[in-house]
């Protein structure tokens, strides 16, 4: 009688350890529960531009960005805006990039690098307005918040622009996504 009293108790207990295991990794790992779609996310970043074109300073940049996940690999499409004082001439620059990123662990902190390939264009401002390829390069990280369902990012990007890098651009932004 005993062995029968038993053996319900040990089987509620391993299914309770089997739910909590399940749950857990759930938690920790958000990409598997997401079955085999990848879901992508939005972000908002902003931050500070060091630049390097017809003079040297720093601008305000802001961007907005779409993030594909694709295992530890992220495609990550872009579009950036910043707005700095070049030699007593003022230009709106829209920077549209894409960048292939390679999340180091994909888990609640995900540490990654990337490079990519965009467009350096001249909306406003004198003639002639630039207009050139860019080639960057990223290191950042990314923090899951799946309790709250959004997550916060810093990132440090570097940018050649045209075929000599002869101009380039360097960002530090944080932002939010969802």
């Amino acid at each position: 009688m005993r062995t029968l009293k038993a053996r319900p108790a040990r089987s509620a207990a391993r299914c309770a350890a089997t739910a909590a295991s399940f749950f857990c990794a759930a938690a920790i790992f958000p990409q598997a529960s997401h079955a085999q779609l990848p879901i992508p996310r939005f972000a908002i970043v902003g931050g500070v531009s060091h630049y390097s074109l017809a003079t040297t300073g720093s601008a305000p940049f802001g961007a907005v960005r779409l993030e594909l996940p694709l295992t530890t690999l992220v495609l990550e499409g872009s579009l950036g805006a910043f707005r700095p004082d070049e030699q007593t001439v003022q230009r709106t620059y829209v920077i549209p990039e894409a960048q292939l990123q390679w999340q180091i662990l994909p888990i609640f902190i995900r540490p990654y690098v990337g490079a990519g390939i965009g467009w350096f264009r001249a909306m406003s401002g004198p003639s002639p307005a630039p207009n050139d390829v860019t080639y960057s390069a990223s290191a950042g990280v990314r923090f899951g918040l799946p309790l709250l369902g959004f997550g916060l990012r810093a990132e440090a990007r570097t940018r050649g622009i045209g075929s000599g890098f002869d101009r380039k651009t360097t960002e530090f932004t944080v932002g939010v996504s969802k």
